[in-house]
């Protein structure tokens, strides 16, 4: 399930105090922005290169595993196979509904970049004997295809990138910035002794938010319907699939989520895109990972502390 565009934006609310400098540049698919502390902002180059670097690794990685044939020992680079278990714990989590191999199905309906088309029943029954998370067997340093599918670790993978130029930022001696992914980001240190501002945005209204939040050293993620999308008599189809239903999700309008690490909010967003609400609630009452939800009905709901990151 990739997360190729915005899906939301989150608007970062400057102030004054100490100076901040931001460099946008597209990668991963999406917009990226650094900001740093005008003092770091000789670094700002190598961390753009830092990011470039690692969206490279997962692209090809990707690719060199769904270029491979079923029953072929493949070997992997550790930091993909990391990833790839990452998607297993996804895929528990979610009973089923997150599965990385939906990709073969997703490119039924043409996600990520067209033409787009609901599939015929047949088709998606002649492809669905292929996916299934329980189909790759992943050992320490290769894995094994049991069926012709291929992988996309888009829903997630783009958060481990963000967190790993945040860790190598830090390396730099950085202790303020941000990176922000296309709405994925993380807030490193304490801007100016009141958090990073962080403003949710509407799903219908870019100059609408929806929440104002309040960070020091988390991340926020969002998964939604309104950017990735096509609509087929009448229906929308969006780019987040439920695995066992083998079709597009069309349970809220968009989910965001707090959490310790971008990879970990960039996926739970998807997960719990999935699961109805109870779920939610008991899965992020258990992970304690806040949780906003924009339902297809304008209602929003605040789970599990978000309102503890709110500012009044």
């Amino acid at each position: 399930m990739q997360k190729l565009s915005l899906f939301l934006i989150l608007i970062l609310l400057f102030g004054c105090n100490e100076s901040f400098t931001t460099k946008p540049f597209f990668s991963m698919g999406t917009m990226v922005e650094i900001t740093v502390s005008e003092k770091d902002k000789t670094e700002i180059d190598k961390i753009k290169s830092e990011i470039e670097r690692l969206s490279a690794f997962v692209k090809e990685e990707t690719n060199r595993i769904n270029m491979e044939k079923k029953n072929e020992k493949v070997a992997v680079d550790n930091r993909f196979i990391v990833l790839l278990k990452k998607g297993g714990y996804f895929h528990d989590i979610s009973k089923g509904r997150f599965d990385i191999t939906i990709h073969t199905i997703m490119k039924l309906y043409g996600f990520p970049e067209g033409p787009y088309k609901v599939p015929s029943r047949v088709e998606l029954d002649n492809f669905s004997s292929y996916m299934g998370f329980e189909n790759l067997l992943i050992n320490e340093n290769y894995i094994i295809k049991k069926t012709d599918f291929t992988i996309d670790i888009g829903a997630y993978a783009k958060g481990w990138i963000v967190d790993e130029a945040i860790n190598f930022m830090k390396s730099k001696g950085i202790t303020k910035g941000i990176v922000n992914a296309g709405g994925d980001l993380y807030c490193l240190g304490d801007k100016n002794g009141d958090g990073w501002k962080i403003g949710i945005q509407h799903p219908d209204d870019k100059e609408k938010v929806i929440s104002v939040l309040k960070l020091v050293d988390k991340a926020v993620a969002t998964s939604g319907d309104y950017e990735r999308f096509f609509i087929q008599n009448g229906k929308k189809y969006i780019h987040i699939f439920d695995a066992i239903k083998k079709e597009p999700a069309d349970n809220y309008r968009s989910i965001s989520v707090i959490a310790d690490t971008v990879e970990m909010a960039d996926g739970l967003s998807t997960v719990y895109f999935l699961l109805n609400p109870q779920e939610i609630k008991s899965l992020c009452d258990k992970l304690k990972t806040p949780v906003l939800i924009y339902h297809l009905n304008g209602k929003i709901e605040k789970l599990c502390g978000w309102e503890k990151f709110e500012v009044n």
